[in-house]
């Protein structure tokens, strides 16, 4: 039997090719000539067979000896034997082989390119024709091409839109050179026909060349002497090299081989190498390229790896494929929640979620997660291998150092359970859920495993937990937490704990969420996000029975109380206290929501909304409005004609002024929860309406003896406080205290100013601008108004920012020292108070807009 000789089967391809009359070929010619061979020779070669002859499918065996025969007869040879007997006697047939030119290997790559786009395009998670091309592509591009470069690579983790973003750089530049405004080869081709050099036993570099219609004997160095007579590049465009599409050993030969042809045509002009590959895969071998750095150009890398070179969509590529997907969009989503959506993986999870609607309008601080879970269900729980994977998943978070903050793990210590299940731990690699990175020194072996995404591991981390606590979301679960997460990881955690316990029906054990050691920042997305689960649990269309009982009763008093704070105030918070009208409640506690509601609309001075709260307020019976600790109606009553029409009502200073002379005897108003902390500071608030400050101070000393006196409560209530007793002070010319009050209040605000709310630290700025002008340090209050304004504007703080500017107004020392700035404020003070619908007579004298003038 005659041996299988590789160099011997490659010239009979060729010879196919030539007597079929075939230049090149591409995966669709393999029927025509799967027909030409069976009427010429009788003898049938699927076309099947003929794609794995020709590298476009995937083999592990040798082409069978009546496969040799039936290509041999079709060539006029007897059979594989006569064939190769004739070949190793140098009597070859005298088969003419044409000499390539330019064009024709233009046209022969353009066929492979061609096919390779549109097999990337079909794989697009959204349809090609609505995705959209990336500047920072052609960004790339044009400075890799501009200086004297070979080689480029484009980099980033699974799901950055590497591969789509390079599919419409390809497609343009093709687009080109039908136009004739370039002469450019372009081979493109992803990674997985490489799986062909192996199966074809030749290195990169033959393969290439038999592909492009070349023999084994030639190299590109004769290509790219052809290209003398021609303006163009040859690009070869290699996308998603990355190790886990092979075996260890052989990515590596196949990587090594690559340099080599990068190695060997570099300095010639025309050739240009372009690979894109995930970080994890550029971390672990870019070392390999360190003697070419001259000649290789990385990108604009970012992150701390320097290893991601490809961004996240900005907010205007946001907006354009939203817009490419349904026109009809109107509005778009706001900057806070756009940033779940930059990631091109996370957008094209929601769009197969909502193709038949799509709109970005409805989408909450929820969906982000529902769109995780959705992955993992379908790439983890689903798939192959699924027990093995989340074994593997749990042992890595089992060996995280959470005390320290390490959730990287050294893959020795998981090297056993990988050698166990190999295949499970590759999937994992494959769809990007994890990633090794290899960190060695010349002194160390140091390769590490890690989450691909923070979104990853945060919820591997929570399930792990769960399951460690038999999945109950309970105390000890909780006190786990707190001990075990002191860092921006708690918040999301605790989230993902709480999407399980509403899908296991265990939302009794809310009340349990004040157990949580967390800052007033951290509480205030915790509320956000469990109103938008509640509102989302409430619209859906599939409610379980648990839950439909749960909202057909009485909130907690735990759960209630846990939604309340002044502190809390913003645009989203208006949902989460709206979604509490859903349970069942009492009189009081729909007090307190509509109260709560209604200072919200006084911050924003939206006095439609606030005349309404108090419509709503009216409606419920004297009785229950007299039950609280202090009657939020007159309050809220006084500060709506104030604002709307200048009038001071006395009704709620009256009982204030009783207050403090004759405090209520009632226990509940003296109770430390969140829902007393909003009728107090309401009542202060009011309370300076008058600007008595005297009568301010002699109310919160009243307050501060029976009512919250403990340095605990610092966060929140205590701080709001703090800062409006210190104005008083300065108010009340009371110099000393007030400047001693201020001291404090700095140091405990540059101490924790990053767990603060928006609201908290927009009350600081307004007392810092206070604090500037009684100072006279005009530099200070430009900078602290600047914050600010650009705070109150994105918070919606309208009654903050006009506080400030009334302020400034009032200080008409100002006018003689900085008149242009003092102008600026006033123009900036008659535009806010006309668009809410305001007389500017409302807030400042005749005499300060006189002066202006």
């Amino acid at each position: 039997m005659t041996s299988f000789l590789i160099q011997h089967f490659d010239t009979l391809k060729r010879l196919v090719l030539s007597d079929g009359g075939f230049k090149n070929i591409s995966p669709s010619d393999c029927k025509a000539l799967s027909l030409l061979i069976f009427k010429k020779t009788n003898q049938q070669i699927s076309e099947t067979t003929l794609k794995r002859v020709y590298g476009f499918a995937y083999s592990k065996f040798k082409p069978s000896l009546f496969t040799l025969d039936a290509m041999a007869k079709f060539c006029d040879y007897g059979g594989w034997a006569d064939f190769c007997e004739h070949n190793t006697s140098s009597k070859t047939k005298n088969h003419e082989i044409k000499d390539v030119c330019w064009h024709n290997i233009k046209h022969n790559a353009d066929k492979i390119t061609s096919f390779t786009l549109q097999s990337l395009k079909n794989r697009s998670g959204i349809p090609y024709n609505q995705t959209i091309k990336r500047k920072f592509i052609d960004d790339h591009f044009d400075a890799f091409l501009k200086d004297d470069y070979t080689a480029t690579l484009i980099t980033a983790p699974a799901g950055y839109g590497k591969t789509l973003a390079l599919c419409h750089w390809v497609e343009e530049h093709m687009a080109m050179n039908v136009l004739g405004l370039n002469d450019d080869i372009v081979l493109f081709f992803s990674s997985n026909a490489l799986i062909n050099v192996f199966i074809s036993g030749k290195d990169i570099n033959e393969w290439l060349l038999s592909l492009l219609g070349y023999g084994c004997e030639d190299d590109f160095s004769t290509l790219l002497d052809i290209k003398q007579k021609h303006k163009g590049n040859f690009y070869l465009i290699i996308d998603g090299l990355d190790e886990h599409m092979f075996k260890s050993e052989q990515f590596h030969l196949l990587f090594n081989q690559i340099l080599d042809v990068f190695s060997f045509y570099q300095f010639h002009d025309s050739f240009k190498l372009v690979l894109t590959m995930r970080s994890s895969t550029w971390i672990n071998h870019r070392h390999e390229v360190e003697d070419f750095k001259n000649r290789w150009f990385q990108g604009y890398m970012i992150g701390d790896d320097q290893a991601i070179n490809a961004p996240l969509f900005n907010l205007q590529e946001i907006k354009e494929l939203c817009t490419n997907i349904n026109p009809s969009i109107q509005n778009f989503l706001g900057i806070e929640v756009a940033d779940n959506f930059n990631h091109p993986l996370y957008f094209q999870f929601y769009y197969r979620q909502h193709k038949d609607d799509f709109t970005l309008n409805n989408v909450d601080h929820v969906c982000i997660y529902e769109l995780i879970s959705i992955f993992i269900l379908n790439k983890i729980y689903l798939g192959a291998h699924s027990a093995e994977k989340m074994l593997l998943v749990k042992a890595l978070v089992g060996k995280m150092d959470f005390a320290n903050a390490r959730y990287d793990v050294d893959k020795l210590k998981m090297n056993d359970l990988i050698r166990q299940y190999p295949q499970a731990y590759n999937d994992l690699l494959g769809i990007g859920f994890i990633r090794e990175v290899n960190r060695s020194n010349d002194v160390q072996y140091n390769t590490i495993i890690q989450f691909a995404n923070d979104n990853f591991l945060d919820y591997s981390i929570a399930n792990t937990l769960l399951s460690n606590n038999q999945n109950i979301f309970n105390s000890q679960l909780i006190a786990v937490i707190n001990e075990s997460f002191k860092n921006e990881r708690k918040v999301p955690i605790l989230k993902w704990c709480i999407i399980y316990t509403i899908k296991t029906g265990q939302q009794e054990s809310f009340e349990l969420l004040a157990e949580t050691r967390l800052s007033a920042r951290e509480k205030a997305e915790i509320i956000i996000f469990l109103g938008d689960m509640f509102e989302k649990v409430c619209v859906s269309l599939v409610k379980s029975e648990a839950m439909i009982q749960y909202f057909r009763q009485d909130c907690s008093n735990g759960l209630f109380d846990y939604f309340f704070g002044l502190e809390f105030i913003n645009a989203d918070y208006i949902k989460a206290l709206q979604t509490l009208l859903r349970f069942e409640l009492s009189n009081k506690k729909k007090i307190l929501i509509y109260t709560s509601l209604a200072a919200i609309a006084v911050m924003q001075l939206d006095m439609n909304k606030l005349e309404g709260y108090i419509v709503n307020l009216k409606n419920f019976p004297a009785e229950d409005l007299q039950s609280m600790a202090l009657n939020p109606l007159h309050c809220l009553e006084t500060a709506f004609y104030f604002l709307k029409y200048g009038i001071v009502k006395k009704e709620a200073f009256a009982e204030l002024t009783s207050f403090y002379f004759n405090p209520p005897k009632s226990e509940n108003g003296f109770e430390k929860t969140n829902t007393n902390d909003i009728l107090y500071l309401l009542a202060i608030h009011t309370l300076s309406i008058c600007k008595n400050p005297v009568k301010l101070l002699r109310f919160t000393r009243a307050l501060n003896k029976i009512y919250k006196n403990d340095p605990e409560h610092l966060q929140g209530y205590r701080f709001l406080l703090q800062l409006i007793t210190t104005d008083a002070h300065l108010q009340a010319n009371k110099t000393t205290e007030g400047l001693s009050n201020y001291a404090d209040t700095l140091i405990l605000y540059e101490a924790n100013k990053d767990s603060y709310t928006p609201f908290m630290k927009a009350s600081f700025y307004l007392l810092k601008v206070k604090m500037c002008l009684y100072q006279n340090n005009s530099a200070d209050l430009q900078q602290t108004m600047k914050s600010l304004i650009s705070l109150a504007d994105q918070s919606g703080f309208k009654l903050i920012k006009v506080q400030a500017l009334v302020f400034i107004l009032s200080n008409k020392e100002l006018l003689n020292i900085n008149p242009g700035y003092y102008k600026q404020i006033y123009y900036d003070f008659i535009k806010l108070v006309r668009e809410s619908g305001f007389r500017e007579e409302s807030f400042i004298t005749n005499e300060v807009a006189l002066a202006i003038k």
